[in-house]
C-alpha cells in the first residue's frame, strides 16, 4: 500500500509541475465548449414553435391564430410558427421537444364570447426552459390582451391557464458538452503515456525495476491518480456548461460518474498500451496523433455518427470513443438508465480489459 501511495504522489507532483498538461487537461476543453457554444448557441432573434388545437370553437381559434401571426421579430418574421393538429399529437411533439408550447382552444369558447362570458385557453409548456418563462408566456398574455381589445370587451374575456409539461429540447450545445467531455477523457488517458515514456528514456523506470515495486503497482498507481483527475475534469466541464449555457443534467449522477470512470479507465489503459510498445517520446507523438485524430472526428464528438458515410461506419463502430460519447449523451441528454446501455458499457469494458492485460504482460522497465 505504501508503494502504491508513493507512485500516486509522484504522478501527482509530476502533473502539477507540467504546465502544458494542466492547460490541455483543464483549460483546453473549456475553450472548446466556450468557442463552439458561443458560435452555435447565440441568442439571435427568439422564435417559438407553437401547436394550436381547436376543440370546437373555430371563431375563437381564428382569433388566436391571427393574434399569434401578428407578433413579429425585429426582422419582420413571425415570432410564432403555428402548427395546427389534434391535442394528443401536439402534446407528444411538445414532450419530444419539437414544440415550445401547445395552446388548446376549449370547445365552448365561441359560445362564451358571444354571451360575454370568460373562457380560458389551456397553454401547455415546459417551465424548466428559461425562454418560456421569460419571453413566451408574457408575449402570449399580450396577444390575449390584444384580442380582448379588438373585441372591444370592457372586461377581459379570454384568459390563460398554464399547464406544466416536462420536455427537453436538444440544442447543439447540449449535444456538444458530452462530446467535449469524452474527448477530454480520451486526451487525458492517452497522453498519460508520455510521462511513462519520458521516465523510461531517463532510465527512471529501469532503476525502479531493481526495486521490489511490481509492474502492476506502477500501472494501478498512475491509474488511480488519473481517475481522480478525470472526475475533476468532468465536474469542471459540466459546471461550465451549466453556468454559461444552461446545459441540464437529465440523467442520474451516479450513472454519469460510473461512465466517466469507465471511459477514463479505457483510455488510460490504451495510453499504457502505447507506452508498453513505443520506446521514445519522439515516436510517441505521431502514434498518439494517429490514434486520437480519427476518434475525435469519427466518434460523434462534434456531430452525429449517422452523418458519416456508410463505408466508414465499420471503423466508427470499433472506436471506444464512439461508445463513450454515446453513453455520456444518453445520460446527460435523455436520462437513459445505466442498465439500458449494455452495448456501450460492454464494449468499453472489453477495450479496458484487453488493453490493461496486454500492458501488464508486455510492459518493460527498460
Amino acid at each position: 500500500m505504501r508503494a502504491f501511495a508513493s507512485v500516486f504522489v509522484v504522478h501527482y507532483r509530476q502533473f502539477i509541475r507540467d504546465r502544458a498538461a494542466l492547460f490541455f487537461t483543464f483549460i483546453f476543453p473549456i475553450m472548446f465548449i466556450l468557442l463552439f457554444g458561443w458560435a452555435f448557441s447565440g441568442p439571435g432573434t427568439q422564435t417559438f414553435d407553437v401547436g394550436l388545437s381547436d376543440q370546437g370553437s373555430p371563431q375563437g381559434t381564428s382569433y388566436i391564430r391571427q393574434g399569434l401571426n401578428s407578433v413579429t421579430t425585429d426582422e419582420g418574421k413571425n415570432m410564432f410558427q403555428v402548427e395546427a393538429g389534434p391535442e394528443d399529437e401536439l402534446l407528444q411533439s411538445l414532450r419530444d421537444g419539437d414544440l415550445d408550447a401547445v395552446i388548446v382552444v376549449p370547445e365552448d369558447m365561441d359560445i362564451s364570447l358571444s354571451q360575454g362570458q370568460s373562457s380560458n385557453l389551456q397553454v401547455y409548456y415546459d417551465p424548466s426552459l428559461a425562454s418560456n418563462q421569460q419571453t413566451m408566456i408574457p408575449i402570449l398574455h399580450q396577444v390575449v390582451d390584444g384580442i380582448d381589445r379588438l373585441l372591444q370587451n370592457s372586461t377581459p374575456l379570454i384568459g390563460i391557464q398554464r399547464n406544466s409539461l416536462e420536455s427537453h429540447e436538444l440544442r447543439y450545445i447540449d449535444y456538444l458538452v458530452p462530446g467535449i467531455l469524452g474527448m477530454s477523457l480520451m486526451f487525458t488517458g492517452l497522453f498519460g503515456a508520455l510521462p511513462v515514456i519520458q521516465q523510461r528514456q531517463a532510465h527512471i523506470i529501469k532503476r525502479l525495476g531493481t526495486t521490489p515495486l511490481r509492474r502492476s503497482t506502477l500501472v494501478f498507481g498512475d491509474l488511480a491518480f488519473r481517475m481522480i483527475l478525470v472526475l475533476l475534469t468532468a465536474v469542471l466541464i459540466v459546471l461550465v456548461g451549466r453556468l454559461v449555457f444552461d446545459v441540464q443534467m437529465v440523467g442520474n449522477w451516479f450513472s454519469f460518474c460510473g461512465i466517466v470512470i469507465l471511459g477514463a479507465f479505457v483510455f488510460t489503459s490504451l495510453g499504457y498500451l502505447v507506452a508498453a510498445f513505443v520506446k521514445t517520446e519522439e515516436a510517441a507523438g505521431p502514434v498518439l496523433n494517429v490514434i486520437t485524430m480519427p476518434m475525435m472526428f469519427l466518434s460523434g464528438t462534434f456531430f452525429e455518427v449517422t452523418s458519416i458515410p456508410s463505408f466508414i461506419q465499420p471503423v466508427v463502430k470499433i472506436l471506444p470513443l464512439t461508445y463513450l460519447n454515446d453513453a455520456l449523451r444518453q445520460i446527460m441528454v435523455s436520462g437513459t438508465p445505466l442498465h439500458s446501455m449494455v452495448t456501450d458499457v460492454a464494449i468499453m469494458a472489453c477495450w479496458a480489459v484487453v488493453c490493461l492485460g496486454v500492458t501488464i504482460r508486455f510492459f518493460r522497465w527498460d
